[in-house]
């Protein structure tokens, strides 16, 4: 089980990453499953993105699905911020000099 807050998910705006900032993903992500999912799993999930709060736990199984379709149909930016918050690493909000 893997924890992700798509509620506020830590963005780098540059590819330096010397700006991020907290950004709410759940429908925009929400809305890749369920315009690009296949099956109920793909719904359930997409549902359960847009309904969630701060920290949710996901499953490895889930998590596998969220990882596939955003490396398939998400922008770079995404991509990396994701897996930070997989892999419980998050930046910080800032604005580096």
């Amino acid at each position: 089980m893997k924890k992700i807050n798509f509620e506020k998910m830590l963005i780098a705006t540059d590819v330096a990453r010397k700006h991020c900032e907290n950004r709410d993903c759940r429908e925009d992500f929400a809305n890749v499953l369920y315009r690009n999912g296949n099956g109920i799993a793909s719904h359930a999930l997409a549902m359960k993105i847009y309904n969630s709060g701060e920290e949710t736990e996901y499953t490895d199984e889930e998590v596998t699905l969220i990882q596939e379709y955003a490396n398939a149909f998400c922008k770079p930016f995404f991509i990396d911020a994701l897996n930070r918050a997989i892999a419980n690493q998050p930046e910080e909000v800032t604005d580096k000099q």
